[in-house]
């Protein structure tokens, strides 16, 4: 018996969830959905696999104590160490210096209204501030004209900061606005399947689920040079953790003259979106099947 880690509020919106469901049936696995929140025995389960527990980001401490326990009682996927250093975006900052093309981001610890715009002189006057514990694009806003709202960005870095995180300042890559993302969905290091994602800030996002925002999503082939970026990671993943992680989805978008770049790099809880790739369900639940044995 294997447990898929969810939340109360999340469990219905998890679009992969039956899907998921019905190949680990067809694999001879068992299983059961559980609250990550709820007081759960972690040892009755031969593995434990993060599904979707979509609102961990507003409680961070607590979800990452409870992993710390599950994982004493039984074997948790991704690693809790995995987990713990993906769960806040500065990891971005480690791939960087290893070389990985990541979409610039400037790290602000301080509502510093000099230090934002000296932030603004590098990155242009389109740019996303997000916080660096966050999911779902909570709490990410695009300022258009930056320089002429530096308030609200100061602002908005320090209601970021009062919540315990890190302001991250980005420019808006508008070459998202035409192809979007490509995410690749990576299990034990092997490219499984890819799709696309439509660029989210070009216009306002759709909250109205309250955890996170719409998304646009289809079917697509990862080209030779987003594979290539892929592999990269997946190789300092190993190098960094020993191993490739279980599952991986890359999140990437074109830079200026085309290429792709990093813009997250999803450890935790992603979305694998299945309907769109067909077969990506029964490989994902052979990865949960041998992974518990």
């Amino acid at each position: 018996m294997i447990a898929l880690v969810t939340a109360a509020v999340s469990h219905d919106l998890d679009e992969d969830l039956p899907i998921l469901g019905a190949a680990l049936e067809r694999a001879g696995t068992q299983f059961h959905c559980v609250n990550w929140h709820d007081d759960v025995d972690w040892s009755k389960y031969s593995a434990v696999f993060l599904r979707s527990p979509w609102d961990y980001h507003l409680r961070r401490d607590e979800f990452l104590a409870r992993l710390r326990v599950a994982s004493s009682a039984t074997r948790l996927f991704n690693s809790y160490d995995v987990v713990e250093w993906n769960s806040d975006k500065r990891y971005l900052g480690e791939l960087m210096a290893s070389g990985i093309p990541v979409v610039s981001t400037r790290f602000v610890s301080a509502a510093d209204e000099s230090l934002v715009r000296d932030v603004l002189d590098e990155l242009g006057n389109d740019i996303v501030v997000k916080p660096s514990i966050s999911a779902g694009s909570h709490d990410t806003l695009r300022y258009r004209d930056a320089s002429v709202v530096l308030g609200d960005i100061v602002a908005h870095v320090s209601r970021i900061i009062a919540a315990g995180a890190v302001a991250m300042l980005q420019p808006y890559e508008s070459g998202i606005d035409e192809r979007g993302e490509t995410g690749m969905v990576w299990l034990n290091g092997v490219l499984s399947h890819s799709f696309r994602k439509g660029a989210i800030l070009a216009v306002e996002p759709d909250m109205g689920n309250g955890l996170y925002a719409a998304e646009d999503i289809a079917s697509r082939n990862a080209t030779k040079d987003e594979v290539t970026l892929g592999e990269r990671i997946m190789t300092c993943l190993e190098s960094r953790f020993g191993a490739p992680p279980l599952y991986a989805r890359v999140d990437v978008i074109p830079d200026a003259d085309g290429k792709p770049q990093l813009m997250e790099l999803e450890l935790v809880e992603p979305s694998f979106f299945l309907a769109y790739a067909p077969g990506a369900d029964d490989r994902v639940a052979s990865a949960f099947t041998n992974a518990q044995r």
